[in-house]
């Protein structure tokens, strides 16, 4: 499978990234002017004897980079030609701007039949904000991801990441396989809301948005512990409640359940409530070198992660090191 992407910053490369661990080539197109804004961003790590940022080096090893200019005539001429040899091509602009660079998708599709070409926004093609400006932290909000708690700023861009990124790389991968090509509209405001299938389903039986998985049950929360760590609990179902039971003789309130976890220090409890579904929280600094995840081999050895569609190896491009293309 190979594809061209167009896009720059965060969803669209994980994107890229996501179907690279699926097999397929990427050729990344960047303005010759500095190439994707991430390549400059701190932190910069060294690699090869070369230094890159790295969140651009993360989402973008192991691929190809071409440098072109699409406002040019000779550049809009090469992106047509290697459409001609792609499978897909996946761009990030706002609604219209590919259309008035000469690149219009409806036009690429119609001119290259079996070519997919994936429109990735935050809020889409259409609708009365399509044309506004946007992150991942406005998607959420807009997407009702806080529900009814005290909004808070996530570790993780969910937005950008598995709403965006991960199901524009599902929806390309499933155009391709179906030998179909088209025009896809894919906004990470519909992959958030999209992502809430129960929680919608409960408001549509008339009941309260938030409860059971949200922390209004004691035996599915967080826990302190005695050195100052935490611990999640997700004892819910009856054999993983009774072995919680045991430890605080019978007890499960939330008073009681605190009063157990603050006896201990954190790591004593995977050991000795494992079998009640607690874990360890842990801090990012802790997950490489974490047994599960060591076992699991989820890092590269340059402390760098693969995307959760398989391994992906491979040095990072310079800018227009590939122009051969």
């Amino acid at each position: 499978m190979r594809i061209l992407d167009l896009s720059r910053l965060l969803p669209g490369p994980f994107a890229t990234l996501c179907l690279q661990g699926l097999g397929a080539t990427v050729l990344k197109v960047e303005d010759p002017h500095g190439g994707d804004y991430l390549r400059h961003v701190p932190p910069t790590l060294t690699l090869d004897g070369e230094t890159h940022g790295a969140w651009f080096a993360a989402l973008n090893r192991g691929k190809r980079s071409v440098a072109i200019d699409l406002r040019t005539e000779a550049g809009r001429a090469h992106v047509l030609r290697l459409c001609g040899e792609a499978d897909a091509l996946i761009e990030s602009f706002r609604p219209g701007v590919l259309a008035r660079l000469g690149l219009d998708p409806a036009m690429l599709v119609e001119r290259f039949p079996r070519l997919v070409v994936a429109s990735l926004t935050g809020w889409g093609q259409t609708g009365p904000m399509a044309s506004l400006p946007g992150h991942d932290l406005g998607f959420l909000a807009l997407a009702g991801m806080f529900g009814a708690a005290t909004p808070g700023v996530p570790r993780l861009q969910w937005g950008d990441l598995a709403a965006g990124g991960l199901v524009a790389a599902l929806r390309v991968l499933g155009a391709v396989h179906a030998g179909r090509g088209g025009w896809l509209d894919i906004a990470m405001l519909d992959g958030l809301v999209g992502l809430q299938q129960t929680q919608f389903a409960t408001l549509a039986a008339g009941a309260p948005a938030d409860g059971l998985l949200t922390g209004e049950a004691p035996v599915y929360g967080v826990y302190r512990c005695a050195d100052g760590g935490w611990v999640t609990v997700a004892a819910l179902e009856p054999q993983f409640a009774s072995v919680l039971a045991h430890a605080t003789g019978g007890d499960l309130g939330r008073d009681a359940l605190v009063r157990l976890f603050a006896s201990r220090p954190r790591d004593a409890w995977l050991g000795e409530l494992a079998g009640a579904c607690v874990v360890p929280v842990l801090t990012p600094e802790e997950v490489a070198s974490h047994p599960q995840v060591a076992a699991r081999g989820l890092f590269c050895e340059a402390g760098l992660v693969h995307p959760p569609t398989g391994r992906v190896l491979g040095p990072v491009p310079r800018l227009g090191e590939h122009d051969g293309f």
